[in-house]
């Protein structure tokens, strides 16, 4: 009987890294979700039930991205538990606002160290694993923000503009040791992190809208649905062609980058 694949994916519990994992469990994947919170929480719970209905094993993990502690003993954990790790997606991540002369060290220093030293971490660890057995695939997840400046974005456009230079130089050091790292790069995607009243007030200043709330801004603006993000990070994981190509940023940017 051949050995199921495995897909690691931190922030994995809800949103974009939720329909990743789903995506690949139909695919014949078992799947390791770490995330922020508790393997008990039903928004959790209901992430590895579908996994399961799917046909995957799920491995939930709390693990707190920013520590290197939690990070190493997950994927220890997740070694041993399945003997490989064939892909791992660096899907964590958060965003803040301001304009850059607002921005305290605090705010800064929160979407730093979650969405590139977070990435930076899963790289390191999938790295090491990957490099073992001789084979694998990394998947960042960067933003058309890390391709173009966005007004009020600074902390997130640094973080995600610093993703792209992480994976061209891991793709670079491992690209002849059967690793292939790649970065997708979405525009705005119907997530929980869009759904606050401060993202909304953000697509309202940028675009001079005045949507009244989230369902709203939803029918105005364009959005990817998750699993527009899902399709082609498990193409990147997968598909033959995705192998020909490494430490490339990948755009899914709804014609924003014209």
């Amino acid at each position: 009987m051949e050995q199921r694949k495995v897909v690691l994916i931190t922030g994995g519990a809800m949103g974009q890294g939720r329909a990743h994992a789903l995506k690949y469990a139909e695919n014949g994947f078992d799947v390791v979700l770490g995330d922020m919170l508790d393997p008990a929480d039903e928004r959790f719970q209901e992430t590895v039930k579908e996994v399961e209905q799917r046909g995957g094993k799920a491995l939930a993990v709390q693990c707190n991205i920013t520590s290197d502690e939690q990070m190493q003993a997950m994927f220890q954990t997740a070694w041993e538990t399945f003997g490989r790790l064939d892909v791992v997606i660096a899907n964590a991540g958060v965003i803040n606002f301001g304009y850059t002369w607002e921005l305290t060290d605090q705010q800064v220093q929160k979407v730093i160290d979650i969405n590139l030293i977070g990435t930076w971490r899963t790289d390191k660890y999938a790295a090491r694993y990957m490099l073992k057995q001789g084979f694998g695939r990394i998947i960042n997840i960067s933003s058309t923000s890390g391709l173009y400046g966005t007004p009020q974005l600074a902390t997130y456009c640094m973080s995600k503009w610093g993703i792209l230079g992480l994976t061209k130089t891991l793709a670079k050091e491992v690209g002849s040791k059967g690793i292939i790292v790649n970065a997708l790069c979405p525009t705005k995607v119907k997530t929980p992190m869009c759904e606050t009243e401060s993202y909304v007030k953000f697509i309202n200043d940028l675009t001079g809208k005045n949507f009244a709330n989230w369902q709203e801004m939803y029918e105005g603006v364009p959005f990817l649905e998750v699993d527009d993000i899902a399709d082609m990070v498990y193409w990147l994981g997968t598909s033959r062609a995705a192998g020909k190509f490494n430490g490339r940023e990948v755009a899914l940017d709804l014609g924003t980058l014209q």
